[in-house]
């Protein structure tokens, strides 16, 4: 990315993320807006290079416009697919969903909770890797 190029979109293209994407973009798990306006201005220098390797004039406005578009659908910069359950893409679309380890899933008969811990819980067995320790001793 040239110099001229990194004023424009230090100058011009930031404010008009930090201005646009806490009301344009839906925060998914832990994220937060300022995380999300990172994510749009490494977007959007992303789209400035690809522009100027390929030698096309683009305005300020456009770039801001269609990074915040691919913040908005789910995208992020790190590239994870959207088969990836933790993909905001993935979960924006609904095939997805984070579920804490304390949420109740069921009630059993004498009317307790079951918790998703629960379920993976193995209390019966000690842990392998505790095992595995003893026997190194």
């Amino acid at each position: 990315m040239t110099a001229h190029a990194g004023e424009v979109l230090c100058s011009e293209i930031v404010p008009k993320i930090r201005a646009a994407i806490p009301a344009a973009s839906r925060m998914i798990g832990a994220e937060d807006a300022s995380e999300l306006i990172q994510d749009t201005i490494a977007h959007a220098a992303a789209l400035l290079h690809s522009a100027e390797a390929a030698g096309k004039r683009v305005t300020p406005g456009t770039m801001a416009y269609y990074a915040i578009k691919l913040t908005r659908s789910g995208r992020r910069s790190t590239s994870s697919g959207a088969t990836d359950v933790m993909h905001p893409g993935t979960q924006l679309a609904g095939r997805a969903r984070v579920v804490s380890f304390d949420e109740p899933l069921a009630y059993d008969e004498a009317g307790e909770s079951i918790t998703l811990a629960d379920v993976f819980d193995n209390g019966q067995q000690e842990d392998p890797a505790i095992l595995a320790a003893r026997r190194l001793d």
